[in-house]
């Protein structure tokens, strides 16, 4: 797949380039609604294969990796077939954790059944830059998700308290240097039906205010929305990638490749419908 005609191709004075996904939902045989989640493995590997031809260091997954089917057993081999597609790429891969995932996971075995770091929020840099990967998957009382604990309302998300202590104390470590945050719910306010946008934080105003407040964050990245949206706070960036799952066809797939320079830019190249920024 080529990139969107308007994509701005990054050049050699980038601090890094990294590529984006979300929203994979795979489910073998399962389709609904627009979700054509039985297609989403085919997608990922076109996106998997675009990012090795472009030799990135490191990718990130937004969250929702695979769909609920109702059988533990087959939830399980869904998420081996994308984790078998996730290690044909030749960097890292970071994931951040989704609703959809905690709804057939807990938090340890999918990190585990993924590879990689052990906490669902952490933090790590590149030269020159730094990273953050968050996780919105708590209770208000901070309890973690679990596929037994899930909320009735699926908007009922939450940053932890500790979470936010961290992130805030992370955030001051990094000092100058220029910061990226990715989370699977949204961090940008908006309303929808006149109430708060059920895929926004329910603590979004605290979590918007130590990202302002640190100095150092360039960018949020967000999934979970899956129409895909941009919006810009206080000079924050908050780019929200479209699903990967929606639509048939290898024509609606949708990722990125962003690159950040040295004077916390962003540049977002589109893949599918993805739009490029």
């Amino acid at each position: 797949m080529m990139p969107n005609e308007e994509t701005p191709i990054p050049t050699k004075d980038a601090l890094v380039s990294f590529g984006l996904f979300a929203d994979t939902h795979y489910a073998a045989g399962l389709t609904y609604g627009n979700r054509y989640c039985d297609e989403s493995l085919e997608k990922l590997r076109t996106c998997v294969r675009t990012f090795n031809e472009r030799k990135l260091p490191f990718a990130v997954n937004l969250g929702d990796l695979v769909d609920h089917v109702d059988d533990r057993t087959k939830e399980t081999e869904c998420l081996s077939q994308v984790a078998s597609v996730l290690s044909e790429f030749r960097g890292e891969c970071h994931s951040v954790l989704g609703n959809h995932d905690i709804t057939c996971f807990t938090k340890q075995t999918i990190r585990s059944l993924l590879g990689g770091y052990q906490d669902s929020f952490y933090s790590f840099d590149l030269p020159g830059c730094h990273f953050v990967v968050l996780d919105s998957n708590y209770h208000q009382d901070g309890a973690d998700y679990t596929p037994d604990t899930m909320p009735e309302n699926w908007a009922d998300s939450w940053i932890s308290a500790a979470q936010l202590d961290w992130l805030r104390q992370d955030l001051a470590t990094a000092k100058s240097s220029p910061t990226v945050v990715f989370c699977h719910s949204n961090m940008d306010e908006r309303e929808y039906d006149g109430d708060l946008d059920p895929h926004v934080l329910r603590n979004h105003a605290e979590a918007r205010h130590i990202v302002e407040q640190s100095g150092n964050v360039v960018a949020v990245i967000q999934g979970h929305y899956h129409h895909g949206r941009s919006a810009s706070i206080n000079g924050i960036p908050y780019i929200t990638l479209p699903a990967m799952v929606d639509g048939a066809g290898p024509e609606n797939n949708a990722y990125a490749i962003a690159s950040l320079y040295p004077d916390g830019k962003m540049t977002v190249e589109g893949y599918g419908r993805m739009a490029s920024s």
